[in-house]
This record gives structure tokens, sequence and C-alpha cells, in this order.
């Protein structure tokens, strides 16, 4: 008799424990679990939304010169190439044609791939200022990389 008595004490114990604890730890859990997905989630709209507008602010820096506009996609385009050990590199700057459009540039640049990449790489970074228009790579005398590139930047924001 005592020890049916202590086996339903037993029950009763793990039946108390199990709707007592058990199962408002597993509602807790699974609630913070949907806290935490909800909170990724935002934090990744929020990163996406984050470049673009970084590529909004970088893309309406352009001067408001043309000339001015011109100088500084040069030196965008010189930037990218800077420290890299490119060759027969050529950069051209002119201003825009159109009314968005402040400066019009073209980078031509020969050397191993992963120089003429980082190059472009440069170029393409939000923070340069500049939009991509055509990205080329075809095979260079010598066996490296040709690189041309030709870029815009815009006047005020698109």
């Amino acid at each position: 008799m005592k020890r049916r008595v202590a086996a339903v004490l037993l029950v009763v114990a793990a039946l108390g424990l199990h709707f007592g604890v058990t199962l408002p730890a597993r509602r807790q859990r699974d609630e913070v679990r949907d806290g935490f997905a909800r909170g990724r989630e935002e934090r990744e709209r929020l990163r996406a939304q984050a470049v673009r507008l970084e590529r909004r602010a970088a893309a309406g820096r352009a001067p408001a010169g043309d000339a001015a506009a011109a100088r500084a996609l040069r030196l965008t385009l010189l930037q990218a190439a800077e420290g890299l050990p490119l060759g027969a590199v050529r950069i051209a700057a002119e201003p825009g044609r159109g009314s968005s459009e402040a400066a019009r540039g073209r980078l031509v640049a020969e050397g191993r791939q992963a120089d003429v990449l980082r190059a472009a790489g440069r170029l393409a970074e939000p923070a340069s200022g500049v939009l991509l228009e055509r990205v080329s790579l075809v095979e260079a005398r010598g066996g490296g990389v040709r690189l041309e590139v030709e870029a815009f930047s815009v006047r005020g924001e698109w």
C-alpha cells in the first residue's frame, strides 16, 4: 500500500512539475525565439535601408560646377588606382551631358586580376560617390587583365 501511495505521489509531483515548470518554460522559450527572429528581420531591413541611403548620399556629393564635378570624378578614379601595382593607367573625365549627370569618366588599367578587381571594388563602394555604367575585364598583352570602367556622378539625390 505504501508503494502505491508513493507512486501516486511521484506521478502527481511529476505532473505538477511538467505543468508548472516545463510548459511555461517552453512557452517563454518560443516567445523569446520569435522575438529574436523579429529583431533579426528588422536588423536586416534596416541594414538594407542604410546601404540604399549611403549610396544615395554618396551619389549626391558631386560639386555644383561642371569643371569641379569633372575634377572630383577624375580624383575619384585616381584614388581607385592609387597604391595598386597597375600599369597603362589612363583616366579621363568630362562634365556631364544631361541635367542629372554631373560628370562622366573612364578608367583603363592593366595588371594582375586581383589588383584590377580591387580597383573596380573601390569604385563600386558607395563612399566613392560614383555610379558604374560599364565594367569590363579583358585579357591584356603579357598575361595580365585589362580593366575598363565607365562611370558617372550625379547632381543631387536620385
